[in-house]
C-alpha cells in the first residue's frame, strides 16, 4: 500500500475525516492494483498512514466492510475480498452504468453481432411478426478487465442498429442516439445456475461454479417490448440487492 500525507484534521474539506479516508480506500480498491486474498494493512498501520486515531481508521473501515470489499483474516490483517458488483433493484441500469456508478471501467469483448432469425420464444416476447428479424448480439461484459458476465441481447430490426455499429459500450445508449427509442421500465428474472463447459471458458471460471442467470424484456415508456436480454453473472462478482418494504403497517 502507498504511503501518503496524513490527514490533517482542520482540513477545510466539510466530509467527516473517516469518509475522507474511505473514500481513498475505495478508490485503491478499485484502481484494479490489488487482487482477491491481497494483504491491505492493518487498523495500526492505517492509523499510522493517515495520522488519525483507531477509532477514525474503524469508522472508515466499517462500509468497506459491510460492502464486502475487505475481511479480517487472523494473523494477516485486513485482506481484499473478491470483487462483487452489487445492484440495487428496483433501479434500471444498463451494464455500463452500473460499473460506472461504482467506479468501475466498463469493458466488451464482442463475440457477435448478426441480424437474423430470432429463436421462437424471443419472436414471441418481443411481439415480432412471423420471418421479421432482430439483431443478435452476444457479449461479454467487463469490469475494470475482467469478465463479469456473458449477455445475449435482441433487438427488433426495425429499431434500425446495424451489424457495423459498434457495440463497446452501453447498448440502451446506442438505441437511444439511432432510433430515439428508450429502456424506461423492464421485467426481469434472476435464478442460480452453475457454469457449464461453454460458459466456463467465456468467464474465466472452473465448470460447475455458481452463475447467477438472468432475463430481462425492456421496454419503452408505452409498454411496448424493445430489448430482450438473457445471460449469466458469475456469483462471486454479481449480487443484487432488493430494498422491501411492508405496505398497510
Amino acid at each position: 500500500m502507498h504511503s501518503a500525507p496524513p490527514f490533517e484534521t482542520g482540513n477545510s474539506e466539510s466530509a467527516p475525516l473517516y469518509e475522507r479516508i474511505a473514500r481513498e480506500l475505495e478508490a485503491e480498491l478499485l484502481s484494479g492494483r490489488y487482487r482477491a486474498g491481497d494483504r491491505f494493512g492493518t487498523e495500526r498501520e492505517l492509523q499510522e498512514r493517515f495520522g488519525v486515531s483507531r477509532a477514525t481508521v474503524r469508522k472508515a473501515l466499517e462500509g468497506l466492510e459491510a460492502d464486502k470489499r475487505i475481511v479480517r483474516v487472523t494473523g494477516k490483517g485486513i485482506v481484499v475480498a473478491p470483487f462483487r458488483l452489487r445492484v440495487e433493484l428496483p433501479e434500471l441500469l444498463s451494464f455500463s452504468e452500473e460499473m460506472k456508478k461504482r467506479g468501475l471501467v466498463p469493458g466488451t469483448r464482442l463475440i457477435e453481432a448478426r441480424v437474423k432469425e430470432p429463436p421462437e420464444e424471443v419472436g414471441s416476447e418481443l411481439g415480432l411478426a412471423d420471418r421479421e428479424r432482430v439483431l443478435t448480439l452476444r457479449r461479454i461484459r467487463l469490469g475494470n478487465g475482467k469478465p463479469i458476465a456473458y449477455t445475449e441481447a435482441y433487438v427488433p430490426e426495425s429499431a434500425g442498429l446495424s451489424e457495423a455499429d459498434d457495440y463497446g459500450g452501453s447498448l440502451y445508449d446506442l438505441l437511444f442516439a439511432v432510433s430515439g427509442r428508450c429502456v424506461e421500465e423492464a421485467r426481469q428474472t434472476i435464478e442460480a445456475d452453475v457454469a457449464d463447459d461453454h460458459l466456463a471458458r467465456l468467464l474465466d471460471v472452473k465448470p460447475g461454479a455458481a452463475l447467477l442467470r438472468f432475463r430481462r424484456i425492456g421496454c419503452c415508456g408505452d409498454g411496448l417490448p424493445l430489448v430482450y436480454e438473457t445471460g449469466a453473472a458469475r456469483a462471486d462478482r454479481y449480487s443484487y440487492e432488493i430494498r422491501l418494504k411492508r405496505n398497510g403497517r
